[in-house]
């Protein structure tokens, strides 16, 4: 049996430099072989954009699932699906509908969001000098709940002041940016990499990555919150699967939430930033796979390496895809076998779920647990696998 390798790195992310096994996935063929992310889009910058906003928004309540995956349900292709959410153009309404019932949303809500949609964009903006007092607008559906306006402020008395000095006139419009709407929640930041939602008793957010630190603020279920990026810290258990995560999300004031409390992942090309209490990565991983003598004909994998917090396993049988066997912080788990079979066992050092490091080891059984030798994509998809959500 080869004897266990750790190779340790001076860099802080597996997901730069290229090496193999045990080590790191290049990132320029990462990000080639995983889902690409989506492009931002601004709610605020017109209807289409903030129905593709809040579409989006239905996806990551659902659990974020891949467009693939939601493909598979809806009946439309993952491009079709991933445009729809795109901003830059208004989706049919069958897609509209097949996309949000794949996602288990209110479908009848959302025909009528598309409705209101289509009368947004069929209605022309008011010609320069309109008397913008002549129709009130209450604004358009953007959710179910939730209602936005995209013309300006009525110039009524008590709304505007004008005040006339010489040739000058001024308007007074109020904050244009509320710190907070109707339902407590946080207005989006024009600056942030990736968005996450609130659920269950809300997001407590802190000043550092760790649990003993007070909690500033709670942010309501059902925000949409807007993040910078994401350090890494303490261990905190998802409210929803249970497994462990050690994801911290950062907000543009330098606060922090645990991603374990939030539904939405990262992009997976973005790399931990340094945050108050922040813990180091993990930069070496190393597999042992033996015969498990709790159980007879069964495989015992451990795993062992540098900074690690949380291990991911995986399995692929001599026919088949790679099969998660589960998050633990105990670094070892077991694998049934029958008589006769030859497996490749994968370990992988994971942020949590839905958050591979990059950092990742295969052996095959048996055969001296030897070295697996994999491509690039199998890495990856051994990667995905091994942190997936149970």
């Amino acid at each position: 049996m080869d004897s266990p390798r750790v190779i340790h790195s001076a860099l802080l992310i597996g997901l730069t430099t290229g090496w193999r096994l045990g080590t790191m996935i290049p990132s320029e063929r990462w990000e080639d072989v995983v889902a690409r992310q989506e492009n931002p889009v601004d709610p605020f910058a017109g209807p289409l954009q903030s129905f593709a906003y809040d579409l989006r928004k239905v996806r990551i309540e659902a659990g974020n699932p891949t467009y693939r995956s939601l493909a598979r349900t809806a009946g439309y292709s993952p491009t079709t699906l991933s445009e729809a959410a795109a901003g830059l153009r208004k989706p049919s309404l069958d897609v509209v509908l097949a996309y949000v019932g794949a996602c288990g949303g209110d479908v009848e809500a959302w025909r009528r969001r598309w409705e209101q949609l289509d009368r947004e964009i069929a209605e022309p903006d008011p010609e320069p000098g309109a008397d913008l007092d002549a129709a009130p607008d209450e604004g358009p559906i953007t959710a179910p709940g939730r209602r936005r306006s995209w013309r300006w402020p009525v110039l009524a008395g008590g709304a505007v002041a004008l005040i006339v000095a010489a040739t000058t006139i001024v308007l007074v419009l109020g904050d244009p940016a509320p710190k907070a709407d109707a339902n407590g929640c946080p207005a989006m930041p024009s600056h942030r990499t990736f968005t996450a939602v609130t659920y269950g008793k809300g997001a407590p957010v802190r000043a550092a990555a760790s649990l003993a630190d007070p909690v500033l603020s709670t942010v309501p279920s059902g925000c949409t919150l807007g993040f910078t990026g994401f350090c890494v810290g303490q261990r905190v258990h998802d409210a929803t699967g249970g497994t462990p995560d050690v994801r911290w999300f950062v907000l543009p004031d330098g606060k922090v939430v645990p991603s374990a409390l939030v539904h939405g992942n990262p992009p997976a090309a973005l790399t931990p930033v340094a945050c108050a209490k922040g813990r180091p990565v993990p930069d070496g991983i190393a597999l042992v796979l033996s015969a498990d003598s709790a159980k007879p004909g069964g495989l015992k994998a451990t795993a062992s390496g540098h900074n690690l917090e949380i291990v991911g396993f995986a399995v692929r049988r001599s026919t088949g895809a790679w099969r998660p066997l589960g998050l633990t912080e105990k670094f070892t788990t077991s694998v049934s076998m029958t008589p006769g079979e030859q497996v490749v066992v994968a370990a992988a050092a994971c942020f949590g779920g839905g958050g591979p490091t990059g950092l990742i080891d295969a052996r095959r059984y048996p055969g001296a647990a030897q070295s697996a030798t994999l491509s690039t994509a199998e890495y990856a998809a051994a990667s995905k696998a091994a942190c997936a959500y149970p």
